[in-house]
């Protein structure tokens, strides 16, 4: 069961997730989802089925409602919810949760890495969401036997996909351009023995290419991608 409440512009809405329904209520009905939901949630270790405790929440708000609006009134409220909840457009069950249940029972596969082989930065920009490079953390550079278990890794667990799929980034993966490119070579020699095809990209601030980089990028990366943001007048 996932309801989804809010109030916006003055309104109180109620979503059902699985059906798509959207309800506008008043403020009763609104408290009364609240409070059902929330007894519902409470009585997830019981030994009831999803149903019962399902009914169990009813019951159980109309006596929590019962002391704010009165007891006709919350009987009245509790009523049209469950009109709703029979109709199929509120309180209704996720039928794909056995699905999502099940597929963690699925050996995991493994398809991509994106490898952050630097936690530092050559610009450092302030604003920035990796926080100048270093993610709340220290500035360091990935050695090259972490990056190669990395690989390992993703080889191991990737079962019988051929193609992988590995980002370098960062911070500003340039800064480490050695280490990239000994994992790229290291990369290529694990495809033909495990049936792997690599596909390396790198996402860079482009400050630090040059021809020898470009060289490397254009023969070994599948895709280069900058992050240019800086004001139009200097970026164009």
């Amino acid at each position: 069961m996932q309801i989804h409440q809010y109030e916006n512009l003055g309104l109180k809405i109620v979503m059902d997730i699985p059906s798509g329904s959207v309800h506008v209520v008043d403020d009763e009905v609104f408290e009364a989802v609240r409070l059902i939901s929330e007894a519902f949630d409470k009585s997830a270790s019981s030994s009831g089925s999803e149903s019962e405790r399902l009914d169990a929440a009813f019951e159980e708000a109309g006596r929590a409602l019962a002391p704010l609006y009165g007891a006709e009134e919350s009987q009245e409220v509790i009523g049209e919810l469950k009109e709703l909840k029979d109709a199929g457009t509120l309180f209704t069950a996720d039928e794909y949760q056995p699905a999502i249940e099940a597929f963690g029972n699925h050996p995991t596969v493994v398809k991509a890495l994106c490898l952050h082989v630097a936690h530092d930065c050559n610009l450092a920009c302030r604003y920035c969401f990796a926080e100048e490079g270093e993610y709340h953390g220290r500035r360091a550079l990935m050695d090259l036997e972490t990056g190669k278990k990395a690989l390992d890794f993703l080889v191991k667990n990737s079962g019988a996909r051929v193609n992988l799929e590995v980002d370098f980034f960062g911070g500003e993966p340039l800064m480490n351009w050695g280490v990239v490119k000994e994992l790229v070579a290291y990369g290529r020699s694990l495809e033909e023995p495990n049936n792997k095809r690599f596909r390396f990209t790198i996402t860079t601030n482009g400050v630090l290419l040059n021809d020898e980089i470009m060289a490397f990028c254009n023969k070994e990366m599948h895709n280069v991608v900058l992050s240019i943001d800086g004001r139009p007048e200097v970026n164009d």
